[in-house]
Parts: structure tokens; C-alpha cells; sequence
């Protein structure tokens, strides 16, 4: 007896086919926000966990990182040339590759910050209006020059080499900035990262203030995912989004209640863990050589960027 396949199995549904065509759901605005919470909430958890990896960088001791952070940011403040903002560039680079971090989702998310509030906010600045000097694009050409108010409107309108050079210069500055601040956020522990401030003199009661709120933050996220797709599970069929709306406004209170639940619950581990009311942090690492020695080296570096 042959293994031969059946001939209805070889068949094609035409109810798969219509499915595999068929076009794929809109999701709805609660569907988006959750789903938008849940990926926020995600790659929180993500940082958390990737900040721990042991690498050259995460060893550094996170007072010296704050450090680094404030020096790096006065001197890409002090730094008036585009050509140095690109070494400053080109270093913050090399680092992301020593710390082995996923280059193109971080940079994906830091060229979006700096296009945003370094590029197109400042994009006007290019134009001669408010930047004066020699026109390389021009926009728009009027019969003759007018004056409007307390502004003089020339006859040609465009963007000056002058222009381009102040929005290049501001953009880097952003670039810079953010991919920095995002090199120590992604390889410090949030904790550790907090308890670095005590360097600067910030209260330890303010230091577990910000703590509890970012743990409390990411519970309450959590929560809110939870009892939405517990809710929605339980029903059946495509629903309006104001249907959604009203079911979900009336759940509010119930989330509410959780959320303090679990607070007070947080509250009470803390309470028999011997908290009395005084918050003391203290740093598990202490400096050591290869922290002078990467402090020494960024100094050094930066003075000799600002100097060149």
C-alpha cells in the first residue's frame, strides 16, 4: 500500500485563502495606547536588564559617570564649531561600540530626539530674516524690501550659509547631548544611577522619592495592560471605541485601588525590613584606579577638543 496523500488535503480552503488575502485589522485608539504603554513599558525592562551586563563601561563607577555626564554636556555647550561637535560625534560612537550596545535601535531613537528638537525647531534659523549673510537658496522674491512692525522684511528670503552653519551647530549640540545621556542610561542601573546624585548633595529622602515613583510608574503601567486585556478577553466581537471608553472609565477606580494596594503592600515590606521613617543610600562600589584613570582620559580629551 503507497503513502499517498489524500486529495482533500491537497485542496485549498477558500476560506484560508480569503484569510491569508484578506486585509489586516485597523486597531483602535485604546488598542494603540495600550499597546504603545506596553512597548514603553518593555523597553524600560529591557534597560534595566541590559544595564547589568558586564562590560568595560557598566564597571565604571556611577559616580564618575554623573560626572562624565555634567562635563561632557558644558563642554558640547562651550564648543562653537560644527568640525568639533563631529569628534565629539565620532568619540560618543566608539564608546557605544566598547559598551556593545544594539547601535541602530539607540541611534534610531536619538536621531528622532535631535531631529525633532534639534533640526526642525531650529530650522528658521537658516533663513536671512534671522540670520543675515549670503543667500545660497533662495525662497521668495518680493518687488521690494518692506518693514513690518519692528521686523525689516528684505527683498530675497533665504537661507544663508551663516544660517546653516548656527543649525548644524545646534543639531550636533542635541545629537551629542542625547546619545551621552543615553550611553549612561543604558549602562547604569536605574538605582545606581540614582544614588549617584547623592554627589550632589541631593537628599536621600528625594533620591527614595524618585525611586518609589519609577517603581510605582511601572506597576501601575503594568496594571493598567493587565486589567485592559483581561477586560477585553471577555468579550466577543468587534466593539466601538466609546463602548470601550465608557468600560474603561469605569474601571479606573478599580485600577486606582490596585495600584494603592500594591503601594501600601510595598509600603509594609519596607516597614518590616526595619524602615523607621530615615532613608540612608548607600553605594555598594567604591573608585577605583580605572575610574580616575577614564575620568583623567575624558577630561583630558575634552580641554584638548575645546583648546584645538
Amino acid at each position: 500500500m503507497g503513502n499517498n496523500i489524500p486529495s482533500y488535503l491537497l485542496q485549498t480552503s477558500i476560506d484560508q485563502y480569503k484569510s491569508a488575502n484578506a486585509k489586516r485589522a485597523k486597531l483602535s485608539f485604546i488598542d494603540k495606547t495600550i499597546l504603545n504603554s506596553a512597548t514603553a513599558v518593555k523597553s524600560i525592562y529591557l534597560q534595566a536588564e541590559s544595564s547589568v551586563k558586564v562590560n568595560f563601561i557598566q564597571k565604571v563607577n556611577p559616580y564618575v559617570k554623573l560626572i562624565l555626564l555634567i562635563y561632557i554636556i558644558l563642554m558640547i555647550s562651550i564648543v562653537s564649531n560644527p568640525g568639533k561637535q563631529i569628534l565629539v560625534t565620532v568619540f560618543i560612537f566608539l564608546l557605544y561600540i566598547i559598551a556593545k550596545l544594539k547601535i541602530v535601535q539607540v541611534y534610531r531613537k536619538v536621531f528622532l530626539l535631535s531631529f525633532v528638537f534639534g533640526f526642525l525647531i531650529v530650522l528658521p534659523a537658516s533663513l536671512n530674516v534671522i540670520t543675515p549673510g549670503k543667500i545660497i537658496f533662495n525662497l521668495v522674491t518680493f518687488n521690494k524690501p518692506s518693514h513690518l512692525w519692528i521686523y525689516d522684511i528684505p527683498q530675497n528670503i533665504g537661507c544663508t550659509s551663516e544660517g546653516f552653519q548656527v543649525v548644524a551647530l545646534i543639531f550636533l549640540r542635541v545629537f551629542n547631548s542625547v546619545s551621552f545621556a543615553m550611553l549612561i542610561v543604558f549602562t547604569t542601573s536605574f538605582p545606581a544611577f540614582i544614588k549617584s546624585f547623592k554627589i550632589l548633595g541631593v537628599p536621600d529622602t528625594f533620591l527614595m522619592i524618585i525611586a518609589l515613583a519609577y517603581k510605582y510608574i511601572f506597576i501601575l503601567s503594568r496594571t493598567i495592560e493587565e486589567t485592559y486585556f483581561a477586560l477585553k478577553s471577555r468579550l466577543s466581537g468587534n466593539i466601538k471605541t466609546n463602548k470601550i471608553r465608557k468600560l474603561i472609565s469605569g474601571r479606573i477606580f478599580f485600577i486606582f485601588r490596585r495600584s494603592m494596594i500594591i503601594y501600601e503592600n510595598t509600603y509594609y515590606a519596607m516597614v518590616s525590613r526595619g524602615y523607621g521613617g530615615e532613608v540612608r543610600l548607600y553605594s555598594q562600589k567604591h573608585f577605583a584606579i580605572k575610574d580616575f584613570i577614564v575620568l583623567g582620559i575624558i577630561v583630558a580629551l575634552g580641554i584638548v577638543i575645546i583648546l584645538i
